[in-house]
């Protein structure tokens, strides 16, 4: 007997208290930090955060630095805020709105409202203060408060401790949750044997992120994420989350006209020059806008070249034109990166436009920056948002010049041009200019149709303008396959084919006329920019629905063109 029970414990001992020990679920706890994939123990200087966006997890961790939650500014743009400027060198975060540019220094107790460069009469710049910094600078990465962030955008966020956990709702939304009705645990994976992440006690609420085979996935209140026995688990109801907050962002109103403008270009290379404005405009009858090439950045700390004159604005005006003078950045050798990305320059740039505004009297405000790096285009779309925030404040016109869309031109960011400017004008020629683009029409119909099609899809149509031009090229060719070309107005076109007796043909893909002659072993060749393809091209832009019509340049036009662009704008 004594032998038998001997035996029989040893099979208990060996073999049932394994089996046993095999069936009971584990109680070991895991590293809620390891778990978590943060570092830190709650209590440095800066610790990472488990984050729960909604019900995704986030691989970029937020910062928590004396208690406050940091999220770095890719993220904070990313999810909340689209029109944050942040430069690393300058330890600079501004955040520019329809009416103000709000400016924080990193590591500041402070931020700058109202600290534009020319804010309107009256408005002065204010400074508030705050209990931690609105940003800082650590490891390469800029670091946003989301105390700050939610000034200007509306989310909910709570920040969980040991270790630290937060959960942001950006949007309000409907969750399946369930109650928990036996005290279980929250496990690590979907097994017994996996170690414990939370213990859960009866009427706890979590929510249900999948089922399968027994188990639940879940998430609780606190921002834990593992796996429950759904037989402990009440049946699934739904959860409403809602996001409360009465941040409305400024509008960004325009000045756009209800029906379509008609603007030209004036080119102006010396002061001189104005004087002939009378001459230029004399046939122009249409004219609602004129727009003087007066100005140029000539540094990259936003020194500027002026031949503006406030005659010409009066003489204009006098005539019911509206004055926009061009603003370019031809200047040779001119480092366009450097006076983009430095905040001192734009707001120098900004500020000088805007005196300029209220000294000489003129109505607008014509960008024309053709040379813009991609690596600077960051601080073009800044000074597009300056710029509009100061146009609006001040009542003048801001309209934007841009090339056709090209992958290479996207740093322009014509959605932004669309949403803070006035008018987005699309320089609809220059298809072939030289040797590079090979001989060919500066503006065919297709090409012209694709530039304001591209265009309208990121720009509201009553804001787009689409440019024409009064010039062609006489295109040369030589025997070797050289190509040159030189640009003539329609009326010296005109002259030059009169001369050698040319009868061009037309061209329906393209909508214009096309001729071409050997000459002294070369060949000559012109597509023609005439009424017929005025009125083609004018034709075209009807069904769009577009704010008008610019072109360029005065001068070089013939009168009858005038009668078919008054048709258009003023039907």
């Amino acid at each position: 007997m004594i032998v038998v029970l001997a035996v029989l414990g040893a099979v208990v001992y060996f073999v049932g208290l394994p089996m046993y020990r095999d069936m009971l679920p584990s109680d070991e706890h895991v590293d809620l930090h390891e778990y978590l994939g943060v570092s830190g123990s709650g209590g440095s200087e800066a610790d990472e955060a488990f984050l729960l966006f909604g019900e995704s997890v986030s691989s970029a961790r937020p910062l928590v630095r004396d208690g406050v939650v940091y999220w770095d500014e890719g993220s904070v743009s990313r999810h909340f805020i689209d029109n944050f400027w942040l430069s690393m060198d300058e330890g600079l975060l501004l955040l520019t709105t329809a009416d103000e540019v709000v400016r924080a220094e990193a590591g500041a107790l402070f931020y700058t409202r109202h600290a534009e460069a020319a804010p309107a009469d009256g408005v002065e710049s204010v400074e508030v203060h705050t209990d931690a910094p609105v940003f800082f600078i650590e490891g390469g990465r800029a670091y946003i408060s989301l105390d700050y962030a939610k000034l200007f955008s509306n989310f909910e966020y709570k920040l969980f401790q040991n270790p630290y956990r937060v959960q942001i709702y950006a949007t309000d939304g409907v969750y399946e949750a369930a109650e928990v009705v036996r005290n279980t645990a929250l496990r690590a994976e979907a097994d017994i044997k996996s170690g414990v992440v939370s213990e859960l006690g009866i009427g706890d609420v979590v929510y249900v992120l999948g089922r399968a085979e027994g188990w639940s996935k879940v998430r609780t209140r606190d921002v834990l994420i593992g796996y429950v026995e759904s037989r402990r688990l009440s049946e699934g109801f739904d959860l409403e989350v809602n996001v409360f907050g009465d941040y409305v962002p400024p509008p960004y109103t325009s000045l756009t006209e209800d029906g379509r403008i008609c603007l030209a270009w004036h080119q102006v290379t010396v002061a001189d020059a104005n004087a002939f404005l009378e001459d230029v405009i004399e046939d122009a009858w249409p004219l609602d806008v004129v727009s003087p090439t007066w100005y140029s950045v000539v540094d990259e700390m936003g020194g500027m070249k002026s031949i503006a004159s406030q005659s010409y604005v009066e003489r204009a005006h006098a005539r019911g034109l509206k004055v926009w003078p061009l603003v370019d950045d031809f200047t040779s050798g001119l480092d366009r990166t450097a006076l983009l990305m430095s905040t001192e320059a734009r707001n120098n740039f900004v500020s000088y436009m805007i005196g300029q505004a209220k000294e000489i009297g003129f109505d607008g405000i014509n960008l024309d920056f053709e040379l813009v790096p991609q690596e600077a285009g960051g601080g073009y779309e800044q000074l597009v948002r300056e710029l509009s925030v100061a146009c609006r404040a001040h009542g003048l016109v801001f309209s934007i010049d841009n090339y056709p869309p090209r992958p290479h031109t996207e740093h322009y960011n014509r959605g932004l041009q669309g949403q803070v400017a006035d008018y987005v004008i699309i320089m609809g020629y220059d298809e072939h200019w030289g040797s590079s683009s090979g001989a060919g029409s500066v503006a065919s119909l297709p090409f012209v149709v694709d530039a304001i099609e591209q265009t309208l899809a990121v720009v509201p149509a009553n804001k787009v303008i689409n440019a024409v031009p009064f010039y062609t090229r006489i295109w040369n060719t030589q025997r070797d396959g050289t190509v040159s070309a030189s640009a003539v107005g329609q009326r010296s076109q005109a002259d030059w084919i009169a001369r050698r007796g040319l009868e061009p043909i037309w061209s329906e893909e393209l909508g214009q006329h096309y001729t071409q002659i050997d000459e002294n072993n070369r060949l000559y060749q012109v597509w023609l920019e005439d009424e017929a393809s005025m009125r083609t091209r004018i034709e075209a832009m009807e069904g769009y629905g577009l704010g008008g019509v610019a072109a360029w340049r005065l001068g070089l036009e013939v009168p009858a063109i005038w009668d078919i662009l008054g048709g258009y704008v003023r039907e």
